[in-house]
Order: C-alpha cells, then sequence, then structure tokens
C-alpha cells in the first residue's frame, strides 16, 4: 500500500491504523515533551520512565476522548454548519467540564496507576519514591496541561488540519475530475461536430458527380467509406498515430482532386517518417484544408491553388495550408467562423501551451500556420499508413 492509498483510504481497517499510528506517536512524543513534576536525577532513570509512561498514558486516554468528541460531534454538527455561536458556548462547556475531569483524574486515578504499574514491571522499581501531588498542583497541572503544546488543543487541531486537508485535496481532485469530463465531453461534441460537416460537403461533391454520370463518381464512394471508418474508428480515440492522421487528410484532397480536376492547382509538400511513433489527437487538420476548398477554391472562378506543408522530423509538427481566394471576396461567413473556433477550442483543451496558431487573411490569400507539439506515448507496432505513391515529400501539381 501506498502512502497515499494509506492516508487517503476510507477502508475500515486502513483508518483504525491511521488513527492507531496517530495516538501512538502522539503518546510518545508526549512522553518526551509532557510537564513533569520530577527528574531522572531525583527519583532514579527506571523510576522516570514508568512516571513519563504512567503520566502519558493518562492524558493519552483524555484527549483521545476530548478530540473525538470535538472533532466528530461538535465540529461537524455546529460549526461545519455554521452555527457559532452554538459551537462556542457548548465547547467552552466542554472544555471546562474537561478540565475538571483531568483534575479528578490526577487526583484519583494518576498516581494509582503509576503505583500500580511499577509493581507490575518485572525489573524493580520504587513506587514511594514518587509523591503525589498537592491539590494546588493537580489543580494547577489539570488547568495548564490542557493548554499545553501537548495538550488536547493541540492534537485536536492536528486532526482537525489533516481531515480538512484530505477534505480539501479529495474536493480539489473531484472537481478537476468534473473539468475533465466537461472537457471530454466538449472535445466529444466539438469532434461530432466535423464529422457531418466534413460528410455534407463530400456528398455535395458526390452528388455533382452523378449528375454528369462521372465513373469517378464510384471511385469517390469509396474512398468516402474508408474515412468514414477512419472516423468511427480512430475518430472515437484520445490520439492517433500522426501517420494515419497524415493519410486520412491525403485521402480528402484526393476526393476535392477528382471534384475540381483540372480547376485545381495542388501542391502538398509532406516531411514525414514512417518510423515516427508519435501521436496526434484526431480530426485536428482536415477542418484548415476543408476550409480551404469550401470558402477558397469553391469561390474562384479562375484556377484556385492550394498549398499544404507539413513537417514532423523535431518535436514539434509544423503545419501550414494556404488557399487563393477572390482579390474582393466577400466577409467571413459564420460557418467560416465556427469552424475556425471549433478548431481552436480543441487546440486549448488537448494541448495547453503546447501550441501555436497564426490566421491571416490578405488580399488574394488565406493563410494558416500552426504547430503542435507531439507528444511521445507508448509506441505501438503499427503497419505502414503510406502507401507507396503517398511517400514523405511529395509534390503533386
Amino acid at each position: 500500500m501506498t502512502m497515499h492509498e494509506f492516508i487517503f483510504s476510507n477502508k475500515r481497517r486502513t483508518k483504525i491504523s491511521r488513527h492507531v499510528l496517530f495516538w501512538t506517536g502522539w503518546f510518545l512524543y508526549m512522553i518526551c515533551t509532557q510537564v513533569r513534576n520530577a527528574s531522572p536525577e531525583d527519583i532514579g532513570m527506571k523510576n522516570f520512565i514508568v512516571y513519563q509512561f504512567a503520566t502519558s498514558l493518562n492524558r493519552l486516554i483524555l484527549q483521545i476522548i476530548f478530540c473525538y468528541i470535538v472533532v466528530y460531534l461538535l465540529v461537524p454538527r455546529f460549526l461545519q454548519k455554521k452555527k457559532y455561536s452554538q459551537f462556542t458556548v457548548l465547547f467552552v462547556l466542554f472544555l471546562f467540564f474537561y478540565i475538571q475531569f483531568t483534575y479528578f483524574v490526577f487526583t484519583y486515578v494518576w498516581y494509582n496507576s503509576y503505583v500500580w504499574i511499577s509493581k507490575a514491571l518485572p525489573f524493580a522499581c520504587e513506587p514511594n519514591v514518587v509523591k503525589p501531588l498537592s491539590m494546588f498542583l493537580n489543580k494547577y497541572y489539570s488547568f495548564y496541561s490542557n493548554l499545553h503544546f501537548t495538550g488536547p488543543l493541540v492534537s485536536s487541531g492536528i486532526i482537525l488540519s489533516v481531515k480538512y486537508y484530505k477534505n480539501w485535496y479529495i474536493k480539489q481532485r473531484e472537481n478537476e475530475m468534473l473539468i475533465n469530463e466537461n472537457a471530454q465531453a466538449e472535445l466529444q461534441l466539438l469532434k461530432a461536430q466535423v464529422h457531418p460537416h466534413f460528410l455534407f460537403n463530400t456528398l455535395n461533391n458526390i452528388y455533382a458527380l452523378t449528375l454528369d454520370d462521372s465513373p469517378k463518381a464510384a471511385e469517390t464512394v469509396k474512398k468516402l467509406s474508408g474515412m468514414l471508418l477512419y472516423m468511427i474508428n480512430e475518430g472515437a480515440q484520445s490520439f492517433v498515430p500522426i501517420g494515419k492522421e497524415i493519410k486520412m487528410l491525403l485521402d480528402y484532397i484526393g476526393l476535392e482532386k477528382i471534384r475540381y480536376g483540372e480547376r485545381l492547382e495542388m501542391i502538398v509538400d509532406i516531411h514525414h517518417s514512417q518510423n515516427d511513433n508519435r501521436f496526434i489527437a484526431p480530426l485536428l487538420m482536415i477542418p484548415f484544408v476543408e476550409n480551404c476548398f469550401k470558402h477558397g477554391a469553391s469561390k474562384m472562378i479562375e484556377t484556385a491553388r492550394i498549398e499544404l506543408f507539413i513537417e514532423t522530423g523535431n518535436e514539434w509538427l509544423e503545419f501550414k495550408v494556404s488557399n487563393s481566394q477572390p482579390a474582393i471576396h466577400e466577409k467571413e461567413d459564420e460557418r467560416k467562423k465556427i469552424g475556425l473556433m471549433n478548431v481552436k477550442k480543441r487546440l486549448q483543451l488537448l494541448y495547453p501551451g503546447k501550441h501555436q496558431l497564426d490566421i491571416q487573411s490578405i488580399k488574394d490569400l488565406f493563410t494558416i500556420n500552426m504547430k503542435i507539439k507531439l507528444e511521445r506515448q507508448n509506441p505501438i507496432t503499427e503497419q505502414a499508413v503510406f502507401s507507396p505513391s503517398l511517400q514523405p515529400k511529395l509534390t503533386h501539381v
């Protein structure tokens, strides 16, 4: 069992062990530092040890009673419920009666227990060496010992501090879990928004091809089914191999090239090693590429130009995509803004402090620069995700 499990476990046996360990340590602490009216020089070392043990044992039992009444009765029933006046009155009354009870124990129990322990020990002790305290000293020690740094106020304060720290820690963990669950829910929602957006665009492409009875329609449907399978299987994962994500991106570009044909000048420059086992969040780059076709190429009267650059050589993924747009282009529509905000939110949730995103729209050119710090997760054996015709460092015109 780890220290964390020992401290925060709610198992009955573990909780009892924690309390036994604390009171054992507190007992040893009192033996070494408590208020006393005798010394080894006066009564001898053996008698002094027995004296300390007997006095500490009596005080320990009293403090256990005090602490558990305060910590598990008065505090939760009154202080935590903000009944401050009632708590104050009851605590003062309880402390008063506790001091009186301490005086009773010091007067009638403490010395007799010391004598009994002295006689019960196998080695020789002299019980009569230590004399009973006078009435004045009994009253003095019954009051002062409870205010001393070995008294019940300190021990109960330590227990309350540990208890409140545990509650605070557990609350923080619950808040973190809630924030994480909310973030995951938001990510799923944002990711789900990618699917229909992409699907509707591709279906429109297929519809346009079927109107012309183009043989490319069947090829497009086949590519689309593969991409949808990727979205269902890989898109549900938190992270996917970077190679698979790049292949999916190239498949999407292939679909769009079928649609635009000679109207599109497409330049793809990818630098990626097949042995790179790093991971990336799925469907993170495709909204930017899709945006180039939907809000760039589709709006161009003349030949449209799109340039894509990806490099994964160092610890950062460098992604750059640019597309031509009409010199006098309309103001960004709401759907375009929603798509870009979608990716921005995902980046903030998935890569806080580990990404850079720069979006520029200047005259006839729209450019997106993105950098993401790729994390090395547990390496997994993956088949080559690039076909021979799609090796890194590709240029398609």
